[in-house]
């Protein structure tokens, strides 16, 4: 991809109908993965650009009411912190271990007739739990609210069809699990939810027919939430390590990644001092704590023996990520 736009340009014709192809390629590779159809795919920059173009595409009136965890990432956290300063909307946040334990539960407490939509992620990125995003979806759909998925941590890592799980929208990124470049990302909508969101920001790739002064016509799926000119030596990049990962079969990825995080529980379970955070049968991270050390200091350490892990500020916890490799 970089040799051609050296060749034949950026914006040569061969240059553009070259990178269409290529992002309408992706899209369809998305779906795929996803069980569904191009049409429900709009490609992004990341998973925090997927959840905001669903949270400020959606109409809002003072005193509406979002339920979220507080398990989240600030990817959906600070976009919901910044919709309830702006736009004086409440905040129902589910504590932790309650979404970790009764999740669809919790929401159907919380939820009422001015929730709008429910916000939350599939694994927690910080405890790696696996949460029940369809139990959830089940209890916003009473009483008609939309349901937003942070995906960061489960496509790629686990078997993930939005569809079956009865939620709206659910963004996720390139890089992490799927094994892409920074700089992508997707997002699948539903029928229902895209017409319950409109373009807040918009540019060229949201749709047809510019004309001076701005008017145009907005594309009839989700690609009208794309903005502008995405990165087209990227796009090939993201389709490369998509096929790479279909070729070993999928079965076996995620097959690998249950295997790993399996072996790192059990080894971690037997050394003293340490204890494990992440619930069986979550995906790939495993979160855990050792008696009386630093994260930050502990994964220094580790680092200088080639050992690769982070650490979680809230709480204090150390996360490895068991990938199928």
């Amino acid at each position: 991809a970089a040799e051609r736009s050296l060749g034949a340009g950026r914006m040569s014709l061969a240059a553009v109908e070259f990178g269409e192809a290529m992002v309408a390629g992706l899209r369809a590779d998305i779906a795929t993965l996803l069980g569904d159809v191009p049409e429900h795919i709009a490609v992004t920059v990341n998973t925090t650009h997927g959840v905001n173009a669903v949270v400020w595409g959606m109409d809002w009136t003072p005193g509406d009411v979002v339920v979220t965890t507080a398990l989240e990432h600030p990817g959906i956290a600070a976009p919901l912190a910044t919709l309830a300063r702006r736009r004086v909307v409440h905040l129902e946040v589910i504590g932790a271990e309650e979404a970790q334990v009764d999740l669809a539960g919790a929401v159907a407490r919380l939820a009422g007739p001015r929730t709008r939509l429910v916000a939350l992620s599939h694994v927690a990125y910080g405890t790696g739990a696996l949460l029940d995003v369809a139990g959830a979806a089940r209890a916003a759909r009473s009483v008609g609210a939309l349901t937003l998925v942070d995906g960061a941590q489960t496509v790629g890592a686990i078997p993930v069809a939005p569809a079956s799980l009865g939620v709206d929208a659910y963004a996720f990124p390139a890089h992490k699990w799927l094994l892409g470049p920074e700089g992508l990302g997707g997002l699948w909508i539903s029928e229902g939810c895209r017409e319950r969101l409109d373009v807040t920001f918009a540019g060229y790739e949201s749709g047809t027919d510019h004309v001076p002064g701005g008017a145009f016509t907005p594309w009839p799926a989700a690609r009208r939430l794309e903005l502008s000119t995405p990165p087209f030596d990227l796009v090939p990049a993201w389709r490369a390590s998509l096929a790479w990962l279909a070729a070993l079969g999928w079965d076996e990825v995620y097959r690998g990644t249950a295997a790993a995080a399996t072996r790192a529980r059990e080894v971690l379970a037997g050394v003293p001092g340490v204890g494990l955070v992440t619930p069986p049968g979550a995906a790939g991270l495993v979160a855990f704590t050792i008696e009386g050390r630093d994260p930050p200091e502990v994964c220094r350490a580790l680092a200088r023996r080639g050992v690769i892990i982070r650490w979680i500020d809230h709480p204090p916890l150390l996360r490895l990520s068991a990938g199928f490799f």
